[in-house]
C-alpha cells in the first residue's frame, strides 16, 4: 500500500510548545549572507583593529539591526582586534551594551564549556569516554532497550538514542528563588534509549545536562563551583557563571520579546543548567576562545593539555566523510557559508537571547556574538564575516554522477525527523538522475548526486543518506542540521479504516507517527467514543516529552495505562479532575472537554486565545477552548460552517476516535 502524507511544518502548533523552553542550538546556514564589504578584506584576515572595527560598524550601524543590543568579539593569534557593543542593554534606561560589563545569557554555547570540563576529567583519568555513563551517575539508571551502554562519547556527540532530549514546559519559571537540584531533575525526567547508542545523531540537551551532572559527581563539587574553580577563575572570566547571583542580575542585559517589549526575569530548571544556563560577557568568552585556539593555554594558566584540546577540535561524528557534524563540545558541517574552511562552533537561543561562537583553528581565529533578543542577527553577522575575510576560493565545477532511476530507488521513502518527529521529508526518484525531495519549508526540490549517498540542490544545500548495517538506507539529513531523519516503515492502514473515509488521512498520519494506537485485532474503532484517559495519553504523546514519574494525583488513575500521561498534563495545568480525587479516565470525553485540553496545550507555547463565532450550546467554562479550536480549524468533516460564518462544534457530544484523529492531525499540520 502507498501512503501519501503531506510533510508537516517544523513549527507546528503542538510540537512547537517545547520550543518555548528555549534551549536549542543554531545552524549558521539558516540565513543568507549579508553583503557588507566596503573594501577588499586584508589577506591576513581580521588582524588590523581599525579595519575590523570599520567592517563591524558598517554591518551593525543599520536601521534594520533588529535587536535592542548586541556585543561582539573577534580574537586572532591570542589577541583581541575587536570587542564592541552596539545598541542598548536596556532600551528604557538608555544603557548601552558594554562588551566587558554587560552580562548575557549565552544559551547552548554553555555546552562547549561543559564539554571542556568533561575533557579535563578525561585527561585526569577520572572519566573514561568508552565507559557506561551510569558508572558516574550517583546511582541513577538509564532505561534502555539495548544491551549497548550509553557512553560519554555518545553524550558528547549527541548519539545517545534518547527518545526525548528537549526541555519541557515549566522549565522556565518566574520564580527566581526556586532551586531545582541537577540530580532531582534528572531522576524525574530521565528519557529512554529507543535507538542503538551511536547509531543516529539528534541534538541532545539532555545529554549535555548529563555531562554536567557527571562532572559534579566525579569531581565531588557542585557543578557551578567546579566551573568557577577550574575554568572561569583560571581564565580570568570574572563575570561568568551558572548561577544568577545578585552581581550577575545587576549586570544582566534586559531581554526582549518579538514585540520589542521587555521580558520578565526568569529562572531555569535545573537551577544549574549545564546545557544552557551560563551567564557571561563577550570579553569573558574571548578568553575561552583564545585558550581553545592556543591548545588549552591562556596567559599563565592552562585549562587543557595540547592533546586534549586537539581531540576536542577533531571530528568525532560524520554521517558522511564530506559532511562532518560533531567534535567534542562543538558542532560543524559542510555548510556553503563556510566557504570551504574548517570551522567549529556552538550557538544558542534561550528566552530573549541569541548567541554564536565559532573557532577557525587553522587560522587561529575565533568570534562571538550575542544579542538580547532572539533573531537571526548572529547568523547574518557570521556569514558576513566569513564572506568578507575568508571568501570562497575558486575551485573546479561540481561533477554530477549519473545514477539510473532504479539505482536511486533505494533512497525513496518518507523520513521523520528525530528531534521534532512531525517534520516529514518525502524522497522520490525521478528520471534524469535526480531525486525529488519535499521537506518542511522548502517545497519540492530537485537534487543531483555528487558522491556516494551525497546529493546537492540548486542552492548548494547538501542532502546525505546514512546506511544501516545491512546497507539499506536508514536516515537522511537535509538543510536542518539539528538531527537526522529516520526512514519510516509505512504501516498497513487499520482494517476498519477505508481510504475513501473522510478521516482516513488523519488516522493514517497519526498511525505513521506511531501516535494512533489500534486494537489487538488490527482495527481502530473510528466511530467509537474516545475515553478521557485515551485522549490524555494521545495529547501527552504529541508533546514528545518524558512523562511524569510522580505518583498519580487522582486515585482512580493509579495503575491505569494512561496514568503517567494524565499526571503529566495535570502538572502542566492542562487538565483537571472531575473532583479533587477522581479523573474518570474510562469515561468518554466530550468534544468541549477535548477542545479545552488541546487549547490549553497550545497556549503552553505562548499562544493567546482566539475568538470565533459559535452556534449551538457550549458550557461557559469551555467557551474559550472551543473558540480557539474552531478559529484554528482543528476539526474534521463532522463540523460545518453555517452561512453566517458560525460553527456548531457539537460541544456536548462525545468525541469519537476518528474526530480526535482529525483534531490532532490538523493541529500538527496547521
Amino acid at each position: 500500500m502507498t501512503l501519501t502524507v503531506n510533510a508537516l511544518p517544523r513549527s507546528t502548533k503542538l510540537s512547537a510548545v517545547l520550543s518555548a523552553a528555549l534551549l536549542v542550538s543554531f545552524t549558521a546556514s539558516a540565513a543568507s549572507a549579508v553583503s557588507i564589504s566596503p573594501d577588499d578584506a586584508p589577506a591576513q584576515g581580521p588582524s588590523d583593529a581599525k579595519e575590523v572595527e570599520a567592517f563591524a560598524d558598517s554591518f551593525f550601524n543599520r536601521a534594520d539591526l533588529g535587536v535592542p543590543g548586541a556585543a561582539i568579539v573577534i580574537v586572532k593569534d591570542g589577541k583581541v582586534p575587536l570587542q564592541k557593543g552596539y545598541g542598548f542593554a536596556d532600551v528604557e534606561k538608555k544603557q548601552t551594551v558594554d562588551p566587558e560589563g554587560t552580562v548575557f545569557r549565552i544559551g547552548s554555547v554553555s555546552k562547549a564549556f561543559t564539554a571542556t570540563a568533561v575533557m579535563q576529567l578525561v585527561e585526569q583519568g577520572k572519566i573514561d569516554l568508552d565507559q557506561d555513563v551510569q558508572t558516574y551517575m550517583d546511582g541513577l539508571r538509564i532505561d534502555s532497550r539495548f544491551q549497548e551502554p550509553v557512553t560519554m562519547k555518545h553524550l558528547l556527540t549527541h548519539t545517545t538514542g534518547f527518545d526525548f532530549t528537549e526541555p519541557k514546559p515549566g522549565d522556565i519559571s518566574p520564580d527566581l528563588d526556586r532551586y531545582v537540584p541537577l540530580k532531582d531533575y534528572i531522576a524525574e525526567n530521565m528519557p529512554t534509549v529507543v535507538r542503538k547508542p551511536g547509531e543516529s545523531y539528534n541534538y541532545d540537551n539532555f545529554a549535555s545536562m548529563l555531562q554536567g551532572f557527571i562532572v559534579q559527581n566525579v569531581s565531588g563539587k557542585p557543578f557551578h563551583q567546579y566551573m568557577d574553580e577550574q575554568l572561569f577563575k583560571p581564565l580570568g572570566m570574572k563575570d561568568s557563571g551558572f548561577l544568577m547571583t545578585p552581581d550577575v542580575r545587576s549586570k544582566l542585559a534586559t531581554d526582549y520579546g518579538p514585540d520589542g517589549k521587555p521580558l520578565s526575569p526568569y529562572a531555569v530548571s535545573p537551577t544549574e543548567l549545564p546545557q544552557g544556563g551560563m551567564f557571561a560577557t563577550a570579553s569573558d568568552v574571548a578568553k575561552f576562545m583564545i585558550a581553545h585556539l592556543n591548545n588549552g593555554a591562556y596567559g599563565g594558566s592552562r585549562i587543557l593539555q595540547d592533546a586534549t584540546a586537539a581531540d576536542m577540535h577533531s571530528i568525532h561524528l560524520a554521517i558522511h566523510p564530506k559532511v562532518p557534524q560533531m567534535t567534542y563540545g562543538f558542532e560543524t558541517a559542510n555548510k556553503k557559508s563556510y566557504n570551504g574552511r574548517k570551522i567549529i562552533g556552538k550557538g544558542g537561543n534561550i528566552g530573549g537571547f541569541s548567541s554564536w561562537m565559532w573557532l577557525m583553528p587553522e587560522q587561529n581565529v575565533g568570534g562571538f556574538i550575542v544579542s538580547n533578543k532572539r533573531t537571526d542577527l548572529h547568523v547574518q553577522w557570521f556569514n558576513a564575516f566569513i564572506n568578507h575575510y575568508y571568501p570562497k576560493p575558486a575551485g573546479p565545477d561540481v561533477v554530477y554522477l549519473q545514477p539510473t532511476q532504479a539505482e536511486l530507488a533505494r533512497f525513496e521513502g518518507l523520513y521523520s525527523e528525530l528531534r521534532t518527529k512531525t517534520s516529514l521529508t518525502q524522497v522520490t526518484a525521478a528520471q534524469g538522475a535526480k531525486l525529488i525531495v519535499e521537506a518542511p519549508g522548502t517545497g519540492k526540490q530537485e537534487l543531483r548526486q555528487i558522491d556516494d549517498r551525497l546529493f546537492k540542490d540548486a542552492d548548494g544545500n547538501l542532502l546525505v543518506f546514512q546506511e544501516n548495517a545491512d546497507k539499506s538506507i536508514g536516515y537522511l539529513q537535509y538543510r536542518y542540521e539539528l538531527s537526522t531523519s529516520k526512514k519510516l516503515n509505512v504501516p498497513k492502514l487499520f482494517s476498519d479504516v477505508r481510504q475513501e473515509d473522510g478521516y482516513a488521512s488523519y488516522i493514517s498520519t497519526l498511525q505513521l507517527l506511531n501516535l494512533a494506537k489500534g486494537k489487538a485485532d488490527g482495527t481502530f474503532g473510528p466511530a467509537e467514543p474516545i475515553t478521557r484517559g485515551e485522549f490524555a495519553a494521545q495529547t501527552a504523546g504529541l508533546l514528545f516529552m518524558t512523562l511524569s514519574k510522580k505518583p498519580a494525583v487522582f486515585a482512580d488513575t493509579q495503575n491505569h495505562p494512561a496514568a503517567a500521561a494524565i499526571q503529566t498534563l495535570y502538572e502542566l495545568g492542562v487538565i483537571q479532575g472531575s473532583s479533587q480525587s477522581a479523573f474518570e479516565p474510562d469515561k468518554p470525553i466530550t468534544r468541549q472537554e477535548a477542545a479545552v485540553i488541546v487549547a490549553r496545550t497550545i497556549q503552553l507555547g505562548g499562544a493567546s486565545p482566539i475568538d470565533a463565532k459559535l452556534s449551538g450550546h457550549t458550557d461557559p467554562w469551555a467557551l474559550d477552548g472551543v473558540k480557539q479550536i474552531v478559529a484554528l480549524g482543528l476539526y474534521g468533516p463532522e463540523v460545518k460552517e453555517a452561512a453566517d460564518g458560525s460553527v456548531d462544534y457539537r460541544s456536548q457530544q462525545p468525541m469519537l476516535r476518528q474526530e480526535a484523529a482529525a483534531l490532532f492531525a490538523r493541529a500538527l499540520s496547521s
